[in-house]
């Protein structure tokens, strides 16, 4: 057995999308026609760099009004693969809804680290918040959320030391992950390691589940509920370790979304959980 019981082929099943959502190619040429249209409607400030990395940009849609609440969106696609311009469709209507919604790229593997892509991602909060009102945001408003590999980026986020980097602020009030990895020793065991390339020790040091339990912020975890019986109990599994410390975390199912539909409920106006992430991110 490859690990936990599973056969190989059984673990690529359950940790590879694309084995488990057949026509996951239609769900992506949909995320960038929609994110197509969205940077048409909404222009933004393209590419605002944050870092020094040769991805290390970001997309900005900014509110209409200055003080805005500010989202930042990580992307997914196994640290591996994906850009920040094809998930652009999540701003469209929270844009509407006021707030300012942020975009970044990082580095890829096997480039950097998944490590390294974590300190790229504190960079990027670092530089928001310094200068978020350059984007009619503020700075006591900040949430941030990622899908797949995204949702391990903001966990580990959400274990960074803030005190180190900015002082005494704490720069984000709410985080979600959405159909995250928080223990990655499973993918070590999976052809996704191809160009991940974890080894035992790298998988539990990038692995939220044993990483000290986050700060105490707003946090609700979200998974498609037709995503496979692992995506679930990893889900399922991170918001009962954040419980061990004392935290309210609640796991929302998007009933019917699979990996990639389950965006679709939170961030578009018509999704299931739209509503639900609005009076979130307002507390």
């Amino acid at each position: 057995m490859a690990w936990g019981g599973f056969t190989s082929a059984e673990l690529e099943w359950q940790y590879n999308p694309r084995e488990t959502v057949p026509e996951f190619m239609t769900h992506f040429e949909r995320f960038v026609k929609l994110s197509g249209e969205t940077r048409a409607q909404l222009g933004g400030k393209i590419d605002v760099r944050f870092g020094d990395g040769p991805k290390e940009t970001m997309d900005v849609f900014m509110a209409s009004d200055p003080g805005a609440p500010v989202h930042i969106f990580f992307h997914g696609g196994y640290w591996r693969s994906q850009d920040k311009k094809d998930y652009a469709f999540v701003a469209r209507d929270l844009v509407a809804a006021g707030f300012t919604v942020i975009c970044p790229n990082y580095d890829l593997c096997p480039d950097v680290t998944v490590a390294d892509i974590t300190e790229e991602a504190v960079r990027c909060i670092d530089y928001v918040y310094r200068n978020v009102e350059a984007f009619n945001g503020d700075r006591d408003n900040i949430s941030i959320s990622g899908h797949s590999a995204g949702g391990q980026i903001v966990a580990r986020l959400a274990t960074h030391d803030w005190e180190e980097t900015l002082g005494d602020a704490t720069p984000f009030s709410a985080v979600i992950p959405i159909s995250g990895v928080f223990d990655l020793e499973p993918i070590r065991h999976t052809s996704l390691n191809d160009d991940i390339r974890l080894d035992e020790a790298s998988a539990a040091d990038n692995s939220p589940m044993l990483d000290a339990v986050p700060m105490d912020v707003h946090m609700m975890v979200i998974v498609g509920g037709n995503e496979s019986p692992e995506f679930v109990r990893q889900s399922d599994a991170y918001a009962a370790y954040c419980g061990s410390a004392g935290h309210k975390v609640p796991v929302y199912k998007a009933w019917g979304a699979n990996h990639f539909t389950v965006l679709e409920e939170v961030f578009l106006g018509t999704g299931s959980l739209f509503g639900h992430l609005k009076r979130f991110l307002q507390p």
